[in-house]
């Protein structure tokens, strides 16, 4: 898993069209530099949240209110970073940590059904399963809800099938089931 990201990021072409290119970039970024007040995920144009405590009924009318206002406008979900770090060790560290604690996951699940998981082709789908499952509840909601661009999304449903496959196709060949 941890390599394939790697791969599919680093050195295989799958990404580079994940984020487009504007020539403006950088009087685009001069502008969010004055007009963002801090690092964190934006969503222009949004509903002034920052002294709201709870969802009541003042908040959801001005939602709404936005949501009708939004239609036929242009809109944008922006991560921002106010200064980008030098990339740390750590993440490394972190992202492998990450990938073992999901593959272990899918190890227990297959020591959990051994004796309805026989061949070598059920352990595998099983796995792949669990990737069918992150896919379309991580970035087809984000798709659905949040309108992120197809472009990016099938760059990702990449990674997540080519991750749990390789996944899959290794602990389908390690955790054979006991011999009876």
């Amino acid at each position: 898993m941890f390599v394939w990201s790697f791969l599919s990021w680093a050195v295989l072409p799958v990404h580079v069209h994940s984020f487009n290119y504007t020539p403006k970039q950088d009087s685009v970024m001069k502008m969010l530099d004055m007009a963002l007040p801090a690092s964190g995920a934006y969503m222009l144009p949004n509903v002034d949240n920052r002294n709201v405590e709870s969802v009541n009924s003042a908040y959801m009318k001005a939602m709404d209110q936005n949501e009708k206002d939004m239609i036929g406008k242009s809109n944008a979900i922006i991560f921002y970073t106010k200064q980008t770090p030098a990339m740390d060790p750590m993440q490394i560290v972190k992202g492998l940590l990450i990938d073992l604690f999901a593959v272990m996951g899918a190890a227990i699940i297959l020591a959990l059904a051994e004796d309805k998981l026989r061949t070598f082709f059920m352990r595998f789908w099983i796995v792949l399963l669990i990737g069918f499952i992150v896919a379309l509840n991580s970035y087809m909601l984000d798709l659905n809800w949040m309108g992120f661009p197809w472009h990016f999304i099938k760059r990702e449903l990449v990674d997540v099938f080519m991750e749990w496959g390789l996944v899959g196709l290794w602990l389908a060949w390690y955790l054979k089931p006991a011999k009876a």
